[in-house]
C-alpha cells in the first residue's frame, strides 16, 4: 500500500515543501505535489502549515511520515539559531497540538545527502558532472551548498540502503593561504585577507555566500554602486556583460580552495556535490579555469582525489525527495 510522506526544506527564505508517494514494493519515491512560499509571507509557523494543507489538499496529520530540513539545530522542542528565523519554529508543539504522525526535524543537509542516495542521481537532468569519475555507492560523500550560508553534510550509506550521518560545520573553516598558487593569486589572497579582517571574521563562509558576495564585490569595485546578492548574480548570468570578470574568477578559486579542503578532510570516495541558491544561479562558475586551480592549489593527494566525483545537484527538488528517503529509512 502506497506511502504518503510530507518533505519540507524550510530555510531562511523559503519553504519548498512536497508530498512524497512511496511504494513498499519497489521501493519508489515520486513527488506528486510541490510549493514554495515565502518564510516572510506568513506571520507564524502555524500560519505556514495551514498554507501548505490547504495547497496539499488534506491535513499534515493525515500523512504516514513527515520529514522537516531546516537551518540551525533542533533541542526537540524548537529550531535554535543564531541568525533566527522571522518567528520561532516550534515543531514539537504543533506536533503534539495536531497529533501528526512519526516526524523528524533535521539538519538541512541531512535531505540534500539523503538525496545522492537515491535514483535521482543517475537522471543527467539532475546533475551537472564536473568530472568523470565514477561513483562509489558505499563511499563516504559529502553534500554542501553555497546561499545565504554554507552548508554541508557527509554521509555513508550502507548496502541494505539505511546510511550513517556526520555532523559538522565546516563553513566555518578559517580561510588559510595556500601552498601552491600563482604569485599573481597569492597577492590578491593576502590582500583580500587584510580587506576582510578588519570587519569579518575569515571563515570560508564570509566568502561563499550571499553576504560574502557582497563583501568580495566592494573589495575588486570599491567606487561601484553597492550591490545585494541577488543583483550581483542577476547580472553575471548576463554572459554579454564581463563587469564582473574578476570578482567572479576569485569566487570560483575561493569555491575550488573550499572543495579541495573539503576532499583533504574527508577523502570522499562518493563524491563532493555541490548545491545551494549561489550555486543554481550560476553554474557557469564551474567551467572558470579558476575554479580547476583553486582544487589544485592544495596539491597533496591530488591523483587520488581526482578519482573522487565531483558534481552539482541542479535540480532544486532534491531536499524534498532526501527529505522522503530519510523518512522511509527512520520514520516508516
Amino acid at each position: 500500500m502506497t506511502k504518503t510522506i510530507i518533505s519540507c526544506d524550510i530555510g531562511r527564505t523559503k519553504c519548498a515543501a512536497g508530498v512524497i508517494a512511496y511504494d513498499p514494493a519497489s521501493q519508489k519515491l515520486n513527488c506528486v505535489k510541490k510549493t514554495s512560499i515565502k518564510i516572510l509571507e506568513v506571520n507564524s509557523l502555524n500560519e505556514l502549515i495551514a498554507q501548505l494543507e490547504s495547497f496539499f489538499g488534506f491535513r499534515l496529520s493525515e500523512a504516514d511520515a513527515i520529514c522537516i530540513g531546516a537551518a540551525g539545530q533542533y533541542d526537540g522542542e524548537k529550531i535554535v539559531h543564531e541568525n533566527a528565523y522571522p518567528y520561532p519554529l516550534h515543531f514539537a508543539a504543533v506536533a503534539r497540538d495536531q497529533k501528526w504522525p512519526a516526524y523528524a526535524i533535521v539538519h538541512d543537509y541531512t535531505p540534500i545527502i539523503c538525496a545522492t542516495f537515491t535514483e535521482y542521481m543517475n537522471d543527467s537532468n539532475n546533475i551537472k558532472r564536473l568530472n568523470t569519475a565514477p561513483m562509489h555507492q558505499q563511499g563516504r560523500r559529502v553534500a554542501l551548498g553555497l546561499g545565504t550560508g554554507l552548508g554541508m553534510k557527509d554521509g555513508v550509506l550502507f548496502p541494505d540502503g539505511n546510511f550513517w550521518l556526520g555532523k559538522n560545520e565546516i563553513g566555518y573553516i578559517g580561510i588559510s593561504t595556500p601552498p601552491n598558487t600563482t604569485p599573481e593569486r597569492r597577492k590578491m589572497h593576502c590582500e583580500l585577507l587584510k580587506f576582510y579582517v578588519d570587519d569579518m571574521q575569515l571563515f570560508y563562509e564570509n566568502i561563499l555566500s550571499g553576504p560574502g558576495t557582497v563583501r568580495l564585490h566592494e573589495f575588486f569595485y570599491p567606487n561601484r554602486e553597492k550591490m545585494t546578492p541577488r543583483e550581483i548574480w542577476e547580472k553575471a548570468k548576463d554572459k554579454n556583460n564581463h563587469t564582473l570578470d574578476e570578482m567572479l574568477d576569485a569566487f570560483a578559486w575561493y569555491m575550488g580552495l573550499f572543495i579541495g579542503s573539503v576532499q583533504l578532510i574527508f577523502m570522499p570516495e562518493g563524491g563532493v556535490w555541490i548545491t545551494g541558491g549561489v550555486t543554481l544561479h550560476y553554474l557557469d562558475l564551474f567551467d572558470r579555469p579558476a575554479f580547476q586551480e583553486g582544487i589544485q592549489a592544495s596539491p597533496a593527494y591530488l591523483p587520488q582525489r581526482e578519482t573522487y566525483p565531483l558534481g552539482v545537484l541542479k535540480n532544486p527538488d532534491h531536499a524534498i525527495m532526501g527529505g522522503g528517503y530519510y523518512a522511509v529509512k527512520r520514520l516508516l
